[in-house]
């Protein structure tokens, strides 16, 4: 149910100190994904001179969180201009923060995996992968594709990781468990020949209960990334 009218559906609002905005009608998920709140917070305490890459971006909060914790380059990437578009204002949005205003971005716009497979061929490297993608499996029948495409995605990301850099990635998929999730990023690692030291295993904020048995569908994994003779 919607009560009252309003002037503009673009909303303006704050997160952790930071100024966003979201369109309300159209966006989904109200446009901004509030349960990667804490994750995102996490991701801005050790992004200090980091050069972030941001993938599935979205409205761009994991890089908007990057450069106000002193990233020197957020990348972003999305298969939507638009989302790119309202990542680039919501950026803008913080520029009265120095760090913000230091920090240099990057778009692309593009299919994540084909634009991470043309950043390797260009020898590109990230202190800092953020891989935030869609859901991958409404069904449990989708499991098993669901964890090749994470497992994919993994591989890819680490070809651009720095050794020592870290790799955040996650899952919104209800059907896919934490432990299916964190096992098929975890064979990405041994079959790219690097080997991982996890920092943290995530949730959801305290604001998403979890009052059933899909509830707790958000996981996300930060690992430090290291060459495989370390």
């Amino acid at each position: 149910m919607v009560l009252g009218a309003l002037d503009r559906p673009v909303v303006r609002f704050s997160e952790g100190g930071l100024a966003f905005e979201a369109d309300v009608c159209k966006g989904h998920k109200t446009g901004h994904f509030l349960d990667q709140r804490d994750n995102r917070a996490r991701l801005r305490k050790v992004s200090t001179g980091a050069r972030v890459l941001d993938v599935y971006a979205c409205t761009g909060g994991f890089s908007v969180n990057a450069a106000a914790g002193g990233a020197k380059l957020v990348h972003r990437v999305d298969v939507s201009s638009p989302a790119l578009a309202a990542a680039s204002r919501n950026m803008a949005l913080n520029r009265s923060l120095p760090q913000v205003r230091r920090c240099r971005e990057e778009d692309t716009a593009g299919d994540a995996m084909a634009v991470m497979a043309g950043l390797t061929r260009s020898r590109r490297r990230f202190d800092i992968v953020v891989v935030d993608p869609p859901a991958f499996a409404s069904r449990r029948a989708h499991v098993p594709r669901a964890l090749r495409s994470y497992g994919s995605l993994t591989e890819l990301a680490l070809q651009l990781v720095e050794p020592g850099g870290l790799l955040v990635q996650s899952s919104c998929s209800t059907r896919v468990g934490a432990d299916e999730f964190e096992s098929a990023i975890r064979g990405a690692a041994e079959r790219s020949g690097v080997r991982l030291t996890e920092v943290a295993r995530t949730a959801h904020g305290v604001d998403h209960p979890v009052g059933f048995a899909q509830g707790a569908y958000l996981k996300a994994v930060f690992a430090k990334v290291w060459p495989l003779h370390r």
